[in-house]
C-alpha cells in the first residue's frame, strides 16, 4: 500500500454506505462538495491566518507604494525589494500548509481514480486480455471468488481481479507513493505488463466522451464549493 492509498478503506466504506442510495454521478457530486469543503477547513486549521492576513496587507501596501511611486527607477529600488520581500513572505507562510492541505485532497483524487475511471465487466463479458512479452498467453476467467486474470506456462501469474485497475505490472519506485490494488507481477515471472480493456462508465448523459468522465464532474462542482467555502469562511 502507498503513502497515498492509506485512507483507502476509509474512501471505500463511505462510498459503500452511499452506494445502495445515490447513483454514481451524484457520489461523485458528494465526494467533490467534501473535497472542496475539506481541503479549504484543513488549510485554515493548519496555517497561521493572522500572520498571513498582515503579509497579505504588507504585500497589498508595498504594491501600492511602488505604483504611486512617480521619482526616477534607480530610485525605487527600496520599493521594489520591499514588494519582494512581502510577497516571499506571505509565500513562505503558506506554502507549507497548503501542501498539508492537499495530501487528502491526492489520496482521494487516487481512490476516485482507481474505482471511478474504469468497472469491472458484466457477468458473462469477458475483456481482451494483453500480456507482455505477447509469447504469453493470457485468460480472463471467471472462479468462485470473482475474475481472475492467468498468464499460461504452469500459472506463471493468477491475480484476482478485486478492482477495476486495467493494467498490472511489475513494482515501480514510484509506487510507495501511489500503489496498485491489485498488486504486482514478480520480476521472477519474466512478465512486465498485464493490460486488459475494461468498460469506462459514462457520469453524464451528454457531451463528448471526454465530458463524461468522472473528472468533468468532480473538478467543477468541487471548484465552485472552494470559491463559496473560501469566500464564507473568510480564508486567507
Amino acid at each position: 500500500m502507498g503513502l497515498l492509498n492509506l485512507p483507502d478503506p476509509i474512501f471505500g466504506a463511505i462510498d459503500g454506505g452511499m452506494q445502495p442510495f445515490l447513483p454514481a454521478t451524484v457520489r461523485l457530486i458528494v465526494w467533490a462538495t467534501i473535497a472542496g469543503i475539506g481541503t479549504l477547513f484543513l488549510y485554515r486549521l493548519v496555517s497561521p491566518q493572522g500572520r498571513i492576513g498582515h503579509a497579505k496587507r504588507e504585500a497589498r501596501a508595498a504594491r501600492q507604494r511602488l505604483n504611486e511611486f512617480d521619482g526616477e527607477f534607480s530610485d525605487a529600488g527600496p520599493l521594489i525589494r520591499n514588494q519582494f520581500l512581502a510577497a516571499f513572505k506571505h509565500l513562505g507562510l503558506v506554502f507549507l500548509p497548503t501542501l498539508v492541505s492537499i495530501l487528502p485532497l491526492l489520496a482521494l483524487l487516487t481512490w476516485l481514480e482507481s474505482y471511478y475511471t474504469h468497472a469491472l465487466p458484466a457477468a458473462g463479458d469477458t475483456p481482451t486480455v494483453q500480456v507482455m512479452p505477447d509469447t504469453y498467453d493470457a485468460q480472463w476467467v471467471q472462479q468462485d471468488d470473482g475474475p481472475h486474470v492467468i498468464v499460461s506456462d504452469s500459472e506463471l501469474a493468477n491475480v484476482a481481479i478485486t478492482a477495476p485497475i486495467p493494467v498490472i505490472e511489475q513494482r515501480h519506485w514510484w509506487n510507495w507513493l501511489a500503489a496498485n490494488p491489485l498488486g504486482y507481477l514478480s520480476a521472477e515471472s519474466g512478465i512486465t505488463r498485464i493490460a486488459f480493456d475494461l468498460p469506462e462508465p459514462e457520469y453524464l448523459p451528454f457531451g463528448p466522451g471526454w465530458m463524461r468522465h468522472w473528472l468533468a464532474v468532480f473538478f467543477p462542482i468541487m471548484t465552485i464549493v472552494s470559491l463559496i467555502t473560501y469566500r464564507w469562511a473568510k480564508i486567507e
